[in-house]
């Protein structure tokens, strides 16, 4: 694992802004993660998750902290049954699925990693599908050991799991999602397929097209979050 100093963070999320990280590293196996929890322990430094920074502003100046980001996106698929390593690119495994005839089409549109679409429950609106409705089970590393979460484990509901809610509330309790495993309906790709196709132009027509942190509001009481 290499740790490199004063990396610059703008490049790295979807608005082009913000600071450098005091220490910055890319996680590609389970070694490297221990070793990143390590480093952060010595340097007595906040470790934070970074996936592709499409929910994300840093500030400027330097970012005190060590941060990290997961590059191993390896995907097995056996029946219904998918693993998935959580740097994989939300977009690109949708694709994927739908050639092996296993829709995740309701998921279409949203950016990032699959570690990130986790974290914040990435869905439609409060009446509609999220990742959680296809989630068994997640493995996250923390407190120095390797742990297995069931989805009740995972506490998700609208826009929230328990991954969001220490993120916000319990800036010391170093957590990584590392792998999650889906049940996925099957389904005709050339359906799937057109599916992603209708939903990918509903949402050109109805949204624009600019640099982005992604949905800043939540719906409430029946209103949606756009009104």
């Amino acid at each position: 694992m290499l740790i490199k100093e004063h990396e610059p963070l703008g490049s790295k999320t979807t608005m082009k802004i913000g600071g450098n990280a005091r220490y910055f590293a890319e996680l590609e196996s389970k070694k490297d993660v221990e070793e990143a929890y390590k480093f952060s322990q010595k340097k007595n430094l906040p470790l934070v998750v970074l996936g592709a920074g499409a929910n994300t502003i840093f500030a400027g100046g330097t970012i005190e902290a060590l941060v990290v980001r997961i590059k191993a996106d390896s995907v097995q698929v056996d029946g219904n049954s998918v693993r998935v390593q959580t740097g994989k690119n939300l977009a690109i495994l949708i694709n994927e699925c739908a050639e092996a005839g296993l829709d995740l089409s309701a998921l279409t549109g949203i950016p990032g990693t699959v570690g990130g679409a986790i974290v914040g429950n990435a869905g439609q609106g409060p009446k509609g599908t999220w990742i959680d409705y296809f989630v068994k089970s997640v493995v996250i590393f923390e407190d120095v050991e390797w742990k297995t979460l069931s989805k009740e484990d995972c506490q998700f509901s609208y826009r929230e799991s328990m991954f969001k809610k220490r993120t916000s509330k319990q800036a010391n309790k170093r957590t990584i999602i590392w792998e999650v495993a889906l049940e996925i309906q099957k389904r005709s790709p050339e359906e799937i397929k057109e599916n992603i196709e209708q939903l990918l132009q509903k949402r050109i027509e109805s949204q624009p097209h600019a640099k982005t942190a992604g949905s800043c509001f939540k719906a409430a009481d029946g209103t949606p979050a756009w009104e």
